[in-house]
């Protein structure tokens, strides 16, 4: 269980598991270079990196259950909001209306502060 926050175990069970994951590497370690002279042994070690990787899949998983039985909030998917409560979103050519009126404004206001100016 690498990377597994030690405050969602016991010390006994981190303990194991890295004694446990020690040994297993130490072990597939050894295995491979006892291995390593032999021409025609790409299948076992095709064999021995999948069990590797279902064993690291297997830590993934635990890890991720021990998250979501301690985290049980971080799954925002779980209980999506009310959707009652949400306002509708105004239409675009109400805001496409305001922006015409007010550039409309600005551009009287110039056009009447130029003719007093020049009188």
């Amino acid at each position: 269980m690498p990377d597994l926050p030690s405050e969602f175990l016991s010390p006994d069970t981190v303990a194991a598991a890295a004694a446990d994951a020690a040994l297993r590497d130490a072990a597939a370690l050894d295995w491979r270079a006892a291995n390593a002279a032999e021409v025609d042994d790409s299948g076992l070690l095709a064999a021995a990196d999948r069990e590797h990787l279902e064993r690291e899949i297997a830590a993934i998983e635990r890890a991720s259950a021990a998250l979501r039985r301690a985290e049980p909030e971080l799954e925002s998917w779980s209980n999506p909001p009310p959707s009652a409560g949400l306002a509708k979103p105004r239409p675009v050519w109400l805001l496409i209306g305001a922006l015409w009126l007010s550039t409309a404004l600005v551009t009287i206001g110039a056009a009447f502060a130029i003719s007093v100016l020049v009188g």
